[in-house]
């Protein structure tokens, strides 16, 4: 079954409009670009900039496989047909865990604190309860990441364990918080 969000025009803090909508396959450059700027930018997406490779073609089928499996989803957030930002849904393709989705989300710093990760979030928790598969939506976000920790308490999050250390860079470690949230009550 193919997944299908319908396009939704949200009104920012700062007056701007943003369009939050499904990823296509078309869109990979663009989001390959906006991926390798926010992750050279941010403190807290564990993974460094050389990391991040994937081709096109790489791009392209992740994306295909978010509108393929249907306890997935990618949402992109749109300001002057550019993408800010992006947030994935990706459910577990294990049966016994199908009803199961990790969250990820990254932005342009710029973009930050501004309601965008609220309005992110929203939009893929909304899905994800009306989504007949997933019952519980799951992320991982590092304790001294301070905003990230506010947004996700904000919309529901539970915290449910840590994990000391999980993250090292540049001889700094930093905590792994899991948190949950049940989208069947």
């Amino acid at each position: 079954m193919k997944n299908i969000f319908p396009e939704t025009e949200i009104l920012l803090k700062n007056g701007e409009k943003v369009i939050i909508r499904q990823a296509q396959k078309s869109d990979a450059e663009q989001l390959i670009k906006t991926v390798k700027h926010y992750v050279k930018e941010s403190t807290f997406i564990p993974m460094l900039e050389n990391e991040f490779t994937f081709t096109i073609e790489q791009e392209e089928a992740l994306i295909q496989s978010f509108i393929d499996f249907e306890n997935s989803l990618l949402l992109l957030a749109i300001h002057n047909n550019q993408i800010i930002g992006n947030i994935d849904v990706t459910g577990s393709r294990r049966k016994i865990m199908e009803h199961t989705a990790v969250i990820g989300m990254g932005m342009l710093s710029q973009w930050q604190n501004g309601g965008l990760g609220t309005a992110l979030m929203n939009a893929a928790i909304n899905w994800a309860k009306a989504n007949s598969l997933l019952e519980i939506l799951w992320l991982q976000v590092y304790t001294a990441n301070n905003l990230g920790l506010n947004l996700y308490k904000k919309v529901g999050f539970k915290e449910v364990g840590i994990i000391q250390g999980f993250f090292k860079q540049d001889n700094t470690y930093y905590d792994n918080l899991t948190m949950v949230l049940s989208v069947k009550e």
